[in-house]
């Protein structure tokens, strides 16, 4: 009941601020919505494989904490595998949020203007938001939106009501920057966490 209550309430805060939306704001942001939620379609599965990845390699590296003699390795295993397991937990979540944020589309548009609205300078916020139309792509829709914020003045804090919008908030400061940052950290994991478990096991086998 208090989930329901909690969402009927953020749908009114929704729908209230939707009114103030100027209809140039409204246009710029039905364009942008579809180019923002293929790339999130498009990066599904990709950014699946690069999360499920690291998944062995953390195992191997959990496997050695476990049967290790040497406390050295133990530790060092270990703190490497849980440290690649918030990584991979935090990507996770993150990907889930975007997923869903881009579920129902119309909506989705809504918020964008709801958000672009809100800023402090609408005229360059609509701007940055409307050179996304003709963009193709899935990685370089987001590196652009981070790009875009941060060039046109668009930067955390400026949005005062970001947090009211479930959807949009994913593609504004702050949290288009963190999403970034975990994608390329997911991404780095792979590579990081396949040598480690590598080395360590053959140190392990070597004592």
């Amino acid at each position: 009941m208090g989930i329901r209550n909690s969402g009927r309430r953020v749908n009114a805060a929704v729908d209230g601020l939707a009114s103030k939306v100027d209809g140039q704001t409204a246009d710029v942001a039905r364009r942008a919505a579809p180019v923002i939620t293929l790339a999130v379609r498009l990066l599904r599965w990709p950014s699946l494989l690069v999360l499920v990845a690291a998944w062995p390699f953390l195992a191997g590296l959990a496997v050695v904490a476990l049967v290790a003699d040497d406390t050295w390795l133990k530790v060092l295993a270990g703190g490497l595998a849980g440290l690649g397991a918030v990584v991979s937990a935090a990507f996770a979540l993150r990907r889930h949020r975007v997923l869903d944020a881009v579920r129902d589309e119309p909506q989705f548009a809504t918020e964008l203007g709801i958000a672009v609205s809100l800023s402090d300078d609408v005229g360059e916020a609509r701007q940055a938001l409307g050179q996304l139309a003709g963009t193709t792509g899935g990685v370089r829709v987001f590196s652009r939106l981070k790009g875009l914020w941060r060039g046109f003045g668009v930067a955390p804090g400026v949005l005062e009501s970001i947090d009211d919008l479930p959807r949009a908030r994913w593609f504004f400061p702050p949290r288009i920057g963190t999403s970034v940052t975990l994608s390329l950290a997911a991404l780095l994991l792979v590579p990081v966490s396949f040598l480690a478990c590598l080395l360590l096991v053959i140190a392990a086998a070597a004592r």
